[in-house]
Formats: structure tokens, C-alpha cells, sequence
């Protein structure tokens, strides 16, 4: 049987292929345009994603006029690395670079804290400043005898006398609990910082072995000296610190950076040595060992008293030792104790014929200013001799040592002997205009800065926040 032909002379089955052909090729030129239609609306709306997140001047033309598919296939990467990566870069070296601690300079640091010290002085009597130069015993602020408790009679002394600082001797420790608790009693009774200081260097004569509140010895100066290792006065150093800390004392009154010039010098036997070289070394790192433990070190004494034999408490202590050869053989010592932290310099009470005549060091400008300020450049506290020797009070009325002191340079004045008298001299002589305040005022700020270089935040300041840590 012949198939029906149409007018192309095709069967009906061949019909039949030819419409499923052309019905597949209107399906997949159908699906050709949504796909193009999807890209193109996906590419567009990538790119416009991708023009929010990059809103920068330069843009690329090749995309405009080309949105190809391929922009759409993986556009997370694209966004996501450069997101990442470009803007925290910029931020890390920019932003948080200005956020370092370390960028405050030390002299940034130094002017937060002179302004929170203006604070503080600001709020100050001339009386307050005053009794804040005073270093002395718990005695001496009392008017009474061995003082071992940190009770009504020296809260009441330290409200009317805000002194800067009290020296403790083996008469104020009779047990480590007692010496603690009084401690805490003298820091809890004072508005502002207080030195806590013991004469400290070493050996069988310190005031906690002699009290009996420790029978471990630390090494003396001398033996140190002896055994030539300059090691063993930064160990030593370490150990004063530590067993400073364990009762809350904040202050040493060492080491002693005298040169034994003569052996029968009167602090030759607890020096350490003849040779300035060591001397100098071994100093400089009893000094760091002490620092390191957060300890206020105190060297003593400038000039030193190697050539002198008499005792300051029966005679009055001169020297023949010219300018020429203290340049050449204290200079050194001092300036490396200063370089390795150094607090306070304390000023010998010797007379030098040859510089002071017959005032004491500690008296004297020739010394004070123009030697340890001027010459060493030094801008730490300078402290006073004990002024409560028999031949200083010999020579000098309370009152008369202590503005001399004052007016020599002096910035704190040590164990007065007579506390009341020395005060109400300094007080008379402001009055008088023989001292200015402004003059009272450079001795607290250099007191303060010790004092509260480590309890300022020095960010906080800056940020106009708080003061202390």
C-alpha cells in the first residue's frame, strides 16, 4: 500500500520527524535566549554588586561592554579577597598602628605625668610641700621612742606632717608580722605616696638581721668586692629587692659607691674596693638588681668619704681631695649608677677645702648645683647627709642646715634630728623670701615623679580619662 504524499511529496511519518525536528530546534533556541537572559541579568546584577562594594574612580571598560558569563560563575572569590584583604590592610597600619602604647614618647610621658603632679600641687599648702621634703625616722615625726606601731600616735603625726619619707631602723622591727602591719598602717595613713626606706647593702649590719626578722645574710659589698665578680653585686641587688618587697618597703638607702682610697677610710670595710673601675661596675649593677625589683635605690655618697678616718659622729669630716679628682674618679661612678636608674643621689656632709672651704657638700652649691645638677646633668632627687650627726649640729643650728640645704640645691633633707625646728626654718625663710615656693615646687615635682612614674596610665591621661592606674 502506497503513503499519502503531501504537496513536498512526503509521507506522513516523514511530516512527522520534520515537526518534532523543528519543535526541538524552537526548544533549544527557546532555552538559548532564557540562558542568555539569565547571564545577562546575573552579570549585571554582579557587576552592579560588585560596583557598591568597589566604589572607586577607576573602573574597568572591558566588563561594561562585555558582561560575559563567566563573570557570573564565581563572583564570592572576586568580592570576598578584595573586601578582605585591601581594606585591612590599611586599617592595620593606619588605624591601629595610632593606637600603640608605644607611640608615646618618653617625653609625651613625661609631660602627662608633670601635669598630674601640677594637679596634685595645685591643691597643696606651702606646709604640706614642705614637710613632703623631709626624709626621717618615725621618731623624729613623733617626738617618741622606737616606734612599732602604726597606730593613732603616727596617723595623727603623718595628717599634720605629710613628710616625704621615713627611714625604719632594727628599733622599729620587732617581728615580720609587726613590721608588715605597720607598714601597711604608715601607707594607709597618707593621701599621697610615701618612701618606706631602710639602709640597705648587704652583710651582718642590716637592720633585718640585726633585728632578727631574717637570718639569711646577703652578701656585703665588701666580700662581693673581694671576690672581684661584678655578677655578684646584680645578685645581691636582686636578693635586697626581693626581701624589700616581702614587707612592703619601697626605698633603699644603698649601695654605698665610696672608693676605698685609704684602708682606714671610714666606709672602706663596707666598700667595694680601692679600684673606681670595679667600683663603678659593681654599683651600677647593685643598682639594676634593685631597679629590676621595682625598688627605689638611693647611692651613696657623693664625694665619698674613702679618705676620711673620723667618723662623722665625732668629728667634722673633711677632705684635701681637689675637683680634678673627683671628675676623675666619682664622675664615672655616678654616672653609670644614674644610667642604670638611680633615684636619689645622697650628699656626703664632708667639708672640701678646695671647693667648699669648710661647708659641708650637702651645703653646698659648689656641689649640689653645680656639680651633681649641672655637671653630671642629674634629675633625680638629691637627698642630704644624715643631718642628725654630732659634728653637723655642732657647727649648725636645726633651722640654718636645713634652709642652707634648700638653698644649695637639695631636694629632700634626711633624718633632720630635730624635725620641727628644720621645718618651721624652711616655712621662716619662704615667709622671708630667702627661698621662693617656685623653688619648693622643682623639689616636689622631681620627688613626685619617682613617686608616681609607675601608678599614672599614661593612655588614659592622653585620652582625657583617668589618672591612675
Amino acid at each position: 500500500m502506497n503513503l499519502k504524499k503531501d504537496k513536498y511529496n512526503l509521507s506522513k511519518e516523514e511530516l512527522r520527524k520534520l515537526k518534532r525536528k523543528k519543535e526541538r530546534t524552537q526548544a533549544f533556541g527557546i532555552l538559548a535566549a532564557v540562558i542568555l537572559v539569565v547571564a545577562v541579568i546575573l552579570g549585571g546584577v554582579g557587576f552592579g554588586i560588585y560596583s557598591f562594594l568597589h566604589r572607586q574612580p577607576a573602573k574597568e571598560p572591558e566588563i561594561v561592554e562585555e558582561p560575559e558569563p563567566i563573570l557570573v560563575e564565581e563572583p564570592e572569590p572576586v568580592i570576598s579577597e578584595n573586601e578582605i584583604e585591601e581594606p585591612e590592610e590599611s586599617i592595620s597600619e593606619n588605624e591601629l598602628a595610632q593606637e600603640e602604647p608605644g607611640e608615646l614618647t618618653e617625653e609625651d610621658k613625661e609631660a602627662i605625668l608633670d601635669e598630674v603632679i601640677a594637679g596634685y600641687l595645685a591643691n597643696m599648702t606651702l606646709e604640706q610641700k614642705v614637710a613632703g621634703m623631709f626624709f626621717i625616722t618615725p621618731e623624729e615625726l613623733t617626738g617618741t621612742n622606737d616606734v612599732t606601731v602604726g597606730g593613732s600616735t603616727l596617723n595623727a603625726a603623718l595628717n599634720e606632717y605629710p613628710v616625704g619619707g621615713l627611714l625604719l631602723t632594727e628599733s622599729n622591727m620587732e617581728s615580720s608580722e609587726q613590721l608588715k602591719e605597720m607598714i601597711f598602717n604608715i601607707k594607709s595613713f597618707t593621701s599621697n605616696e610615701i618612701f618606706i626606706g631602710v639602709e640597705e647593702i648587704g652583710g651582718e649590719d642590716s637592720p633585718l638581721v640585726v633585728s632578727g626578722l631574717t637570718e639569711a645574710v646577703i652578701t656585703s659589698q665588701h666580700d662581693i668586692g673581694e671576690a672581684g665578680e661584678n655578677s655578684g653585686a646584680y645578685t645581691a641587688g636582686i636578693a635586697i629587692g626581693n626581701l624589700m618587697n616581702e614587707y612592703g618597703i619601697n626605698t633603699v638607702i644603698g649601695p654605698l659607691a665610696d672608693v676605698a682610697i685609704s684602708e682606714s677610710g671610714y666606709t672602706s670595710e663596707q666598700s667595694y674596693g680601692s679600684d673606681p673601675v670595679q667600683v663603678k661596675d659593681m654599683v651600677r649593677n647593685s643598682v639594676r638588681g634593685m631597679d629590676d625589683q621595682n625598688i627605689n635605690v638611693c647611692v651613696k655618697f657623693f664625694p665619698g668619704y674613702g679618705d676620711v678616718t673620723k667618723s662623722p659622729e665625732s668629728a667634722r669630716p673633711a677632705s684635701n681631695r681637689t675637683k680634678e679628682d673627683i671628675v676623675e674618679n666619682d664622675y664615672p661612678i655616678y654616672d653609670d649608677a644614674i644610667d642604670g636608674g638611680a633615684d636619689f643621689v645622697m650628699v656626703s656632709q664632708i667639708a672640701y677645702k678646695s671647693i667648699t672651704n669648710d661647708v659641708p657638700a650637702c651645703l653646698s652649691s659648689e656641689v649640689v648645683t653645680d656639680m651633681i645638677r649641672g655637671e653630671l646633668e642629674y634629675d633625680g632627687i638629691i637627698i642630704t647627709d644624715y643631718m642628725d650627726t654630732h659634728s653637723l649640729i655642732m657647727h649648725y643650728k636645726h633651722a640654718d642646715a636645713a634652709v642652707m640645704a634648700v638653698q644649695a640645691g637639695a631636694d629632700m633633707l634626711f633624718c633632720s634630728g630635730d624635725f620641727k625646728k628644720a621645718y618651721n626654718g624652711i616655712l621662716d625663710a619662704v615667709e622671708k623670701g630667702e627661698i621662693t615656693e617656685e623653688r619648693i615646687d622643682e623639689s616636689l615635682y622631681r620627688i613626685y615623679r619617682v613617686k608616681y612614674r609607675n601608678l599614672v596610665d599614661y593612655e588614659a591621661v592622653a585620652a582625657g580619662s583617668e589618672k591612675l592606674r
